[in-house]
């Protein structure tokens, strides 16, 4: 009766074994030490009374794994011995008998608060557990009526708590109820079964590294800002007023044709919309005289250039005036005298006509 009922309870409370996959890595909400583990462990026994014998000491050790947050699974053996105490009637111990027992039991442990999560597992943290198991125990006596050994069916039941001091080491402690099927044992024939308390601590110690915290995912790289669209090219025109009929020959001073010229220009600068806010004016002459000549003439005609559009409104802080001479020709002698133009000065006079202008830029911001 015992080995079938024993048999079959044992396999059905070890099922839970096959599943028992080791995870290396948790997010933090999610850890708990999967880990499987070795305790040994040292035991007060206080047995039945009917045992006639004494308080003893006992120790065992355990193999175990959690199977999840809420249950560990665990293989204990224990060996534990009770020095008989003098009795009476048929059976009884005497003070020279003694108990050897040794048991092994298949029990799973319920940590009713949960260990789920990393603070669970920290050194201020405390595992409560209930613990229930069956398994049989071989009840040695050597008595004064001869040695006998007799094998029982035992279960237990209890209460206990295990403390993480370290990713090493666990301390752990119980208390448990032991029932012991006597029914079939000839020297306690008085009682069907026996009924034991056991105080057990022990050094629970995992194998293996300690399951990893999952590092959080790093969050995304902020997007990189639109840039603001560049401003746009300053607006510019730009003007060129031909020097013959803008002023006399060889003079600086504007002409009534002159002064028409640059009207029309402003006219047609405020007409763009542009808002000003420079204005460069570069007079240039032809090649005819010397070189200092032309570069007082060159100077002269921006300044009366400049001088008529401050004259119109024009602000003569953003006005630039200044002369090249005939630094930058658009038409040289050798040209002239390639196309058949330099036969005299007064021809030459005429095909160096493009040379004399006064170039006027104006930049400014486009209006809306």
């Amino acid at each position: 009766m015992f080995d079938r009922r024993t048999l079959a309870a044992c396999c059905a409370l070890a099922v839970p074994y096959g599943a028992c996959l080791a995870q290396t890595t948790f997010s933090a909400e999610q850890y708990y030490d999967n880990r499987w583990y070795i305790t040994p462990f040292g035991s007060y026994v206080d047995p039945d009374g009917d045992r006639n014998a004494k308080d003893g000491w006992g120790a065992g050790v355990s193999i175990g794994k959690p199977i999840s947050p809420s249950w560990n699974i665990e293989l204990r053996g224990q060996y534990e011995q009770l020095d008989g105490k003098a009795g009476s009637g048929f059976g009884a111990f005497n003070s020279t008998d003694k108990y050897e027992n040794w048991s092994g039991t298949l029990d799973a442990q319920w940590f009713f608060l949960g260990r789920q999560g990393i603070n669970k597992w920290q050194t201020n943290s405390w595992h409560p557990y209930l613990v229930g198991g069956i398994g049989a125990i071989d009840n040695k006596v050597e008595s004064f009526y001869g040695n006998s050994s007799h094998t029982s069916f035992m279960a237990n039941a209890g209460l206990g708590v295990v403390w993480p001091f370290s990713s090493w080491g666990r301390l752990v402690a119980d208390a448990r109820y032991r029932y012991v099927d006597s029914a079939n044992n000839t020297r306690l024939a008085s009682r069907s079964s026996m009924n034991d308390w056991l105080f057990s601590v022990g050094l629970q110690i995992p194998f293996g590294a300690a399951p990893q915290v999952a590092q959080a995912a790093p969050p995304p790289a902020p997007r990189a800002a639109t840039p603001p669209p560049p401003p746009p090219p300053p607006a510019a025109r730009a003007f060129e007023l031909k020097a013959d009929g803008t002023f006399a020959f060889a003079k600086s001073d504007l002409t009534p044709t002159g002064r028409t010229r640059i009207d029309n220009t402003l006219t047609e600068l405020r007409s763009s919309g542009i808002r000003l806010r420079a204005i460069s004016i570069v007079g240039h002459t032809d090649p005819i005289g010397s070189a200092e000549f032309n570069q007082r003439l060159s100077v002269a005609r921006a300044n009366s250039v400049r001088d008529y559009l401050v004259s119109q409104g024009v602000p003569a802080n953003i006005i630039q005036a200044e002369g090249r001479g005939f630094a930058e020709l658009k038409v040289t002698e050798a040209d002239c005298r390639a196309q058949g133009k330099a036969r005299n000065r007064t021809a030459l006079i005429a095909c160096f006509e493009p040379n004399r202008r006064v170039d006027i830029r104006a930049t400014g911001e486009q209006g809306g």
